[in-house]
């Protein structure tokens, strides 16, 4: 990890070095440290002149972060509260159930409504939910992923070895060098032309595995406005990333 210090405060940053001829991207994301990608042929010292240049900006967007995560706080996973589900906004209620059955999870009249044991309750009733929700998504993601997968990749003309719906605490979905497709279960929060974006710029790696400007005219073949699809992922990232 490299770092320039601003005043008293160090602004630490990770390098990752690619097929980029010139330029040099700075992201700010919620899930991840703070990218700089670059060129293989710069060296860190020109990269660190960059990044000083780029502070107060990096600093704006760090600001903006922690603001949207004041107002967008840890879930305690409590009737009332709110859960997204493929763009929309459900309220969770939790039912005492009447035997020491528990765990259950259905999606009823715009409701969350998941079960716990009626003769618990406090920390381990939250810890039940918590469970039973995550397990819910993971369930509806990976079935979901599936079919937009499939679509996708005929329209392609690629297919991934393998597609794996797992957490993944920095991206939302990554494509390994044999073909294998991770996608971020959080990601089913999001509206469903959201997750198309996730899983074309993946797939789109089956054929060129860099952001190269071939990559990017590809992923604009299939999803004409994916840069608004993208902005939408890292404004409400957070929004959909407090389950933790």
């Amino acid at each position: 990890m490299s770092y320039v210090q601003y005043g008293n405060r160090r602004i630490n940053f990770e390098i990752k070095r690619g097929n980029r001829k010139k330029t040099v991207a700075i992201h700010v994301n919620p899930m991840a440290p703070i990218t700089v990608l670059s060129p293989r042929w710069l060296d860190e010292e020109k990269i660190r002149m960059i990044v000083r240049k780029k502070v107060g900006w990096i600093i704006q967007k760090q600001e903006q972060i922690k603001n949207n995560r004041d107002s967008n706080p840890v879930k305690e996973f409590v009737s009332g509260e709110s859960f997204p589900y493929l763009g929309r906004h459900y309220r969770l209620k939790v039912i005492k159930a009447s035997s020491d059955i528990e765990g259950n999870c259905r999606l009823v009249n715009g409701r969350f409504l998941v079960e716990v044991n009626g003769n618990s309750g406090g920390k381990r009733d939250r810890v039940t939910v918590k469970r039973t929700l995550i397990n819910w998504y993971l369930e509806h993601a990976e079935e979901k992923i599936g079919e937009r997968v499939n679509r996708f990749a005929q329209q392609i003309g690629k297919w991934p070895a393998n597609i794996e719906v797992k957490n993944q605490e920095r991206r939302w979905g990554s494509c390994s060098r044999i073909g294998v497709i991770r996608l971020n279960w959080k990601i089913i929060m999001a509206p469903i032309s959201v997750i198309d974006y996730v899983i074309v710029h993946e797939l789109c790696h089956l054929i060129y595995p860099h952001h190269s400007t071939q990559f990017w005219q590809k992923v604009q073949s299939i999803i004409p406005d994916y840069k608004r699809r993208r902005e939408w992922l890292k404004r409400f990232s957070l929004q959909i990333d407090n389950l933790n």
